[in-house]
């Protein structure tokens, strides 16, 4: 007898899962060309180089233990393979490992190529939440699941050229997923599961430390298990061969996810538990962040800061599915598969209840936290399956199918109409994006400069100028002159810090006076053009006045 909470896959389902990733994978890679290089990408471009020099020399080169401020402290997984696959595409790999700083400004499709492969790892953390979904169901739930954090914009635009938090993303999904597969196995654990979970929690460890806590996870969960079968008075190996297979694996994902991590790799002992208490606190530089309308500290944030930037910012099919949740709850725990939707909640769960705990210190937004986006999107997809599952009345399930409608349309529709910047989004509970202006943070990686960038090009083209032009710009350095170097060669002049001759002023709105945003005094007067998200200024060019 099939259970409720179990039944059959569809057919149908499994279909439009496989139909939908295909789509969305070709399509992910292609649209990664339009982004624009964000703060963190330069530092962590230049920190895969010296990982991947810290390889080629066999340990000898060690500068990758001391670039930057806390850079070691991370795995260097994602940026060694982007360099390494640009260094054998570019057919000059020990090359490209000697160079260094702005020697990147020349390198053609450089970051277009760090992109593909960000978007790549975003795809994969998709597909595996529509995988976890299924494994927590079935292939309706694993569908739905692969559609909602797929048309969540704020995942979807960070997929593009987010290097850290999208990878762990991938690696804490991939983990998850790998668990459940796992432990469904038991007594006879298949060999491709071993190797897969291994494979996963080592893929995370080598993007951050925080990739540990998948090792506490296992013990959690297979303990939780192995106490669930026991007391049900079902066969089941005895504790030992049971905690020696977890230890072997969590020896094997350890050690393999300290690779490509250098800091980690020289003191396996010390220093990833040095670089875990590190990450666990989020200490770092002291910033403003824009919130509720203030610029505050960002070591003075209220304790709810993190799940509120979560509940704005995330479309409403994600709040709906949570009230379905609890409505649900009750059946969810008494189904057979309940020992792994606990699996994921608790994997939702902890990692923010603990940052709370310990005040941590928390950035723009909750990118450092899209890692939970996955399981959230798994849990609320299943609470939504169980509507139609378990609704018998015809008109409340066309009206659920309705509103479940409703409420995808609408980030597919902001998302289609303001791309390449759905990483900014906000739903319709702050007004959106125009209601959260002035209140909280918006294009604070200035992915938009890209566009300000090329405007200005154009413009320098069209005016007939033959003089070299000095553009001042905010952000990241590389995050504009990447463009202006491509598109206007020596013509440009990157302006030092504090000169006051400059031509253009590629400016943002971050750290700038709320009330002016509010009150529109921003842009700042000048402005010949302003890069647009519905209706939103995210990056304003500025001509100086006092240079004809």
């Amino acid at each position: 007898m099939v259970s409720r909470m179990n039944p059959d896959p569809d057919p149908f389902y499994r279909k439009a899962f496989a139909v939908t990733a295909t789509i969305s994978c070709g399509l992910m890679v292609f649209l990664s060309f339009n982004y624009g290089i964000i703060w963190d990408e330069w530092i962590q471009s230049q920190y895969g180089k010296l990982v991947l020099r810290f390889i080629l020399s066999g340990g000898a080169s060690r500068e990758c233990l001391t670039f930057g401020q806390t850079m070691y402290l991370y795995g260097g997984l994602f940026d060694t393979l982007t360099a390494t696959v640009y260094g054998l595409l570019s057919g000059n790999l020990p090359g490209l490992a000697a160079s260094f700083s702005f020697q990147d400004l020349v390198l053609p499709h450089y970051f277009e190529t760090r992109h593909v492969i960000n978007a790549l790892s975003g795809f994969t953390a998709i597909l595996f939440t529509g995988l976890l979904g299924k494994e927590l169901r079935n292939w309706r739930t694993g569908f739905l699941s692969l559609l909602f954090i797929l048309l969540s914009p704020r995942f979807f635009g960070n997929s593009m050229n987010n290097p850290k938090d999208i990878p762990f993303a991938m690696g804490y999904v991939m983990s998850l997923y790998a668990m459940v597969r796992y432990f469904k196995s038991w007594p006879r654990p298949k060999p491709a599961a071993i190797l897969f979970l291994i494979a996963a929690i080592a893929i995370a460890i080598n993007v951050k430390a925080g990739g540990i806590m998948l090792l506490c996870y296992l013990f959690l969960f297979g303990g939780g298990l192995w106490a669930w079968e026991v007391s049900q008075h079902r066969p089941f190996p005895s504790p030992a061969r049971f905690f020696s297979f977890l230890i072997g694996i969590a020896a094997a994902a350890y050690f393999a996810g300290l690779l490509f991590w250098p800091y980690g790799l020289l003191d396996p002992l010390h220093h990833p538990l040095k670089a875990l208490a590190e990450h666990s606190v989020f200490t770092g530089a002291r910033s403003t962040l824009l919130f509720e309308g203030r610029l505050i500290f960002n070591d003075l944030i209220p304790w709810y800061y993190l799940p509120k930037w979560i509940l704005i910012s995330v479309p409403l099919y994600v709040h709906l599915g949570l009230l379905l949740f609890l409505y649900f709850a009750g059946r969810m725990l008494k189904a057979p598969g309940a020992r792994y939707i606990l699996m994921v909640l608790f994997a939702l769960l902890f990692p923010p209840f603990y940052a709370i705990a310990k005040h941590s210190i928390l950035y723009d937004s909750w990118r450092h936290f899209l890692f939970i986006f996955p399981p959230l999107a798994v849990l609320t997809a299943l609470s939504w399956d169980l509507l139609f599952a378990y609704v018998q009345r015809r008109a409340v399930r066309i009206a659920g199918l309705a509103l479940l409608a409703l409420t995808l349309l609408e980030p597919v529709g902001w998302m289609v109409r303001f791309h390449p910047h759905e990483y900014v989004y906000f739903n319709p509970l702050v007004g959106g994006l125009k209601g959260a202006y002035g209140l909280y943070e918006t294009d604070y990686w200035g992915n938009s400069l890209r566009m300000g960038s090329e405007w200005i090009a154009q413009y320098y083209k069209r005016s007939g100028l033959k003089r070299p032009i000095v553009v001042r710009a905010d952000g990241e350095a590389i995050s504009s002159a990447y463009y202006l170097i491509r598109e206007i060669g020596s013509n440009y002049v990157m302006s030092p810090k504090g000169y006051p001759y400059w031509d253009f002023w590629l400016a943002l709105s971050r750290g700038v006076d709320p009330e002016a945003l509010r009150n529109g005094q921003w842009p700042p007067p000048g402005t010949l053009h302003e890069v647009l998200a519905d209706g939103v200024p995210l990056c304003a060019v500025v001509k100086n006045p006092a240079r004809s």
